[in-house]
């Protein structure tokens, strides 16, 4: 901006000027000096007053006030007025004082007797009108006003210059001249301590004539030195510095206004060519567009939305353009996802159902292009450009006025409106690259784990089947009982399957804050206690279940027997899962975060006291008492919820409930044993 350049050039100069006057410190000697041997002073702002150090009193510059009544050759005969009495007198001399401007300066009025003596008395630094004083009349008296005792009077100067009382007359005896003061500059002030006392101990000569100086500085005085390099001195410190401060400050404001606004337009011109992002300011956009006259006319309001939307599509290029990396590295990463995905014969409909869904969730949530965003962007452009066409074509016709009117009537969203919706697409879309690129292993990780568990999946239906049937043939235990396992088998692998997504949305979300330094972020570490969990439930299905099974057959009772031993073994293996689980639910920082994990786990800790109550009740087995089956049924009533600020009372109540299951579980089958 020229016109910055410029003040602040200016600035720069008048600083430089102020700095340059403040390098002569021999300047204030000058003028001290002056003051000290001289008395009288005339100033160049004030021409009307002339000034007596010996008194600290202003007194009127003769050579512009009316001493007395003008004459027509410009000389001054003295005031006289006739047949009134001497209050009156001082009412027509105060008249006189008061009528007449003394450049701004207040307080003058008629002197005393001590104050006029003081003038005439001194004859060795004579007033510079002494001249006119000494020699008004052109007789032989020279009859002059002051007060005493707060009334008017005369005297001859001519005739006596004491102080004494001596020749008083009264005011109305004699024409008279008339000659006031002001103390003005020292009403405030103990001028005499201060200026004049040479005896005063507390004050040096140099400081009581400082004390003079600052009189004149405070009052904005130029005064004129005999000597005429003090007037010079003065005028350079004084005035002309002065006068540059006022001039900078004068300059400030707008400088600082000049300022402000260059850094406004810097800023704007930044967001102009700052990259979008999650946090970007649509408002700022936004500010550029009149909002009153877009609401008020819908050729500004189509213009408006076009423009808008180019703005938009831009900017999302040049982000494209950036990220393209990341953008390029996930969306090939998911092309694998976009495969339509084709109903396993081997896996149930609820099963097919379920990987379909998952697998429709990654897609959905892993793919990064801005293709969709931009879509539903062409498409609001798309209604813009409609209305524009919409208008010409009405233009072409006869009826144009009524047909622009009902047009001008149908509903539009508001343009502010359009606006946040616009910005929010995007930065919906924006969150999720920024996240996805902070969180690039992790997302690497999930693809992985949906792979490596839909095969894993599709491998029970098959290979763990077969393998499971085999062992079973060798030692020729019935279809019916090991497709039974089977079965609970997959009921039980189909619940952790469903755990899969969740953890994984959570995951995409946001991360999960913790207090360790684990390299893991919190869904990771979910899933991999989750897998640890789903390889014990299938060694156990394919190398222990059988044993189980062998350990009863012959026994009276001993398949349920067998029952309550394979539940209570699964049972071990939730404990152990809740037990990884609870490291990381007490490593969360956020209470939501360990309610989160806590019920996305609750269904698969309750699965063994579900499966019990179900095979109990099956069975109807009525050996084993009410008491028993209450008190068992209740575990899953008891709420962990309560125990998650506490890490140690979480573990206790964990510990107490899986002791209460152990017990329960005996008695059941004591109960049972006793029976048979």
């Amino acid at each position: 901006m020229q016109n910055l350049q410029q003040l602040q050039q200016k600035r720069g100069e008048i600083l430089s000027k102020i700095k340059e006057i403040e390098k002569d410190t021999k300047g204030i000697d000058t003028i001290l000096d002056a003051l000290k041997s001289q008395r009288w002073y005339f100033f160049k702002n004030k021409k009307t007053v002339l000034f007596d150090k010996n008194s600290g009193l202003l007194w009127a510059n003769l050579n512009y006030f009316p001493y007395g009544i003008k004459q027509k050759d410009g000389s001054y005969k003295e005031y006289y007025w006739y047949n009134i009495k001497d209050k009156q007198y001082e009412e027509k001399i105060k008249e006189v004082i008061a009528k007449f401007d003394f450049d701004g300066v207040t307080g003058f009025r008629i002197p005393d007797l001590y104050e006029l003596c003081n003038i005439f008395e001194d004859d060795t630094d004579l007033i510079p009108f002494s001249e006119l004083l000494f020699n008004i009349s052109q007789y032989s008296n020279n009859y002059w006003y002051f007060m005493h005792q707060n009334k008017p009077y005369i005297r001859d100067f001519n005739l006596s210059l004491s102080r004494a009382t001596d020749y008083l007359m009264d005011a109305n005896y004699q024409p008279s001249y008339l000659f006031p003061c002001s103390s003005y500059l020292i009403n405030e002030l103990d001028y005499q301590n201060e200026v004049l006392n040479t005896s005063n101990s507390i004050y040096t000569e140099k400081e009581r004539l400082q004390h003079l100086l600052d009189i004149f500085v405070k009052h904005q005085l130029q005064p004129m030195f005999n000597n005429k390099k003090a007037t010079e001195a003065y005028n350079k410190i004084y005035i002309e510095k002065a006068n540059l401060q006022k001039e900078l400050q004068a300059l400030e404001p707008e400088l600082q206004k000049l300022q402000e606004e260059q850094k406004r337009l810097e800023e704007l011109a930044a967001k102009e060519k700052e990259t979008l992002s999650s946090t970007f300011d649509y408002k700022f956009l936004l500010s550029k567009y009149n909002m009153e006259e877009i609401g008020s006319s819908m050729i500004q309001y189509y213009e408006a939305v076009q423009s808008w939307i180019n703005e938009l599509l831009q900017k999302i290029n040049d982000y494209e353009k950036q990220k393209e990396k990341v953008i390029l590295d996930f969306n090939t990463i998911s092309l694998k996802l976009s495969k339509k995905y084709e109903n396993n014969s081997n896996l149930t409909e609820q099963e097919n159902d379920l990987l379909q869904q998952r697998q429709a969730f990654f897609e959905k949530n892993l793919s990064l292009g801005m293709h969709s965003v931009k879509s539903k962007l062409l498409a609001v452009k798309k209604q813009a450009d409609d209305l524009e066409q919409c208008i010409d074509q009405i233009d072409e016709g006869q009826n144009s006025i009524k047909e622009l009117a009902l047009l001008e009537k149908e509903e539009r969203i508001n343009f502010a409106f359009l606006a946040e919706n616009t910005a929010k697409i995007i930065k919906n879309a924006l969150r999720k690259i920024e996240f996805f690129e902070k969180q690039h292993q992790f997302v690497l990780h999930a693809i992985e784990i949906w792979e490596s568990w839909t095969e894993d999946y599709k491998i029970l239906k098959t290979t763990y089947k077969e393998d499971l049937k085999n062992s079973c043939k060798e030692d020729d235990v019935e279809e019916e009982i090991w497709s039974k396992w089977y079965e609970d088998w997959r009921k039980l692998r189909f619940a952790i399957e469903e755990k899969i997504q969740p953890v994984i949305e959570r995951g995409l979300k946001s991360e999960i804050t913790v207090s360790s330094n684990q390299k893991e972020n919190v869904a990771e570490r979910l899933i991999a206690v989750l897998e640890d969990y789903k390889n014990n439930i299938d060694k156990f299905y394919l190398e222990t279940r059988k044993g189980i099974y062998q350990k009863y057959v012959f026994q009276s009772g001993g398949e349920l027997q067998e029952k309550f031993e394979a539940e209570g073994i699964l049972y071990g293996f939730a404990s152990t899962l809740q037990a990884d689980l609870q490291n990381i639910i007490f490593d969360c920082k956020n209470a939501e975060d360990r309610i989160f994990i806590l019920n996305w786990a609750n269904s698969l800790l309750d699965i063994s006291i579900d499966e019990i109550l179900a095979f109990v009740a099956d069975n109807d087995l009525q050996a084993i008492s009410k008491e028993i089956l209450t008190e068992f049924a209740s575990l899953k009533q008891k709420n962990y919820d309560i125990y998650l600020a506490d890490a140690k009372a979480y573990a206790e109540e964990k510990a107490k409930r899986e002791k209460e299951y152990n017990s329960l579980v005996f008695k059941m089958r004591k109960d049972l044993m006793k029976q048979q």
